[in-house]
């Protein structure tokens, strides 16, 4: 049987995952809507770094605007 604690180790992994995987999205659903996606990012660098907490559910602030620059780079050019 797992322990609270292995639960929670366990679903940072996948939470910090799909965090990344929402910023992707949200990337591409600001762009098409015609804001500064990247502009947006930037907010990421002002906040303090989850990476720095023990069990932090989020990735790295840097991980984070490198997604919004790969998802940028990923749109079909218009």
């Amino acid at each position: 049987m797992q322990s609270a604690l292995a639960r929670a180790w366990g679903g940072r992994k996948f939470s910090k995952k799909y965090e990344l995987e929402a910023d992707r999205l949200g990337t591409w659903i600001a762009t098409i809507a015609g804001y500064d996606a990247l502009r947006g990012a930037a907010f990421f660098m002002r906040m303090s770094d989850p990476a720095d907490q023990l069990l932090g559910t989020h990735p790295p602030n840097q991980a984070r605007v490198e997604t919004v620059r790969k998802a940028i780079a990923d749109l079909p050019s218009s």
